[in-house]
């Protein structure tokens, strides 16, 4: 026996495989008969005895559709993206126990500090790094 076997492991192609390969192919023979239903002429289908297909109007009008929709979608999920954003002020904005003001921090460590030494690490406000990048009046 194998080791496979003796661990107890799957033997064969798994569901997600078969389907995968299954839609693979599906899509382009689907796609080739696009091609042929798009670029053939008339004559030639009736040549072969097919005579019932969609108006050519098709092969154009639901690729332009599909893509159109497909450019709103994005739009629409970028909108909605933006209604849900919480304003700069909001009480929901990223917070955490390290991000306290540098103010703080300045009045805990006043007498311990040399006098030209560089300041402690801080975190800036997420109030301010929004009011300055994205706010179309000067900081405050």
């Amino acid at each position: 026996m194998t080791t496979e076997r003796q661990n107890g492991a799957p033997h064969g192609a798994k569901a997600a495989e078969v389907y995968g390969i299954a839609g693979y192919l599906f899509s382009i023979i689907f796609y080739v008969l696009y091609l042929l239903w798009a670029c053939t002429p008339d004559w030639v289908l009736h040549s072969i005895s097919i005579t019932y297909y969609p108006s050519r109007y098709w092969a154009i009008a639901l690729p332009s559709y599909a893509l159109s929709l497909l450019l709103y979608l994005i739009a629409l999920y970028n909108a909605w993206n933006m209604v849900c954003t919480n304003p700069f002020e909001s009480y929901y904005t990223f917070r955490d126990t390290i991000s306290e003001p540098p103010a703080a921090k300045e009045q805990a460590l006043h007498g311990v500090r040399a006098q030209h030494s560089i300041p402690p690490a801080a975190d800036i406000p997420i109030t301010h790094v929004n009011r300055v990048l994205f706010s179309s009046s000067p900081a405050s």
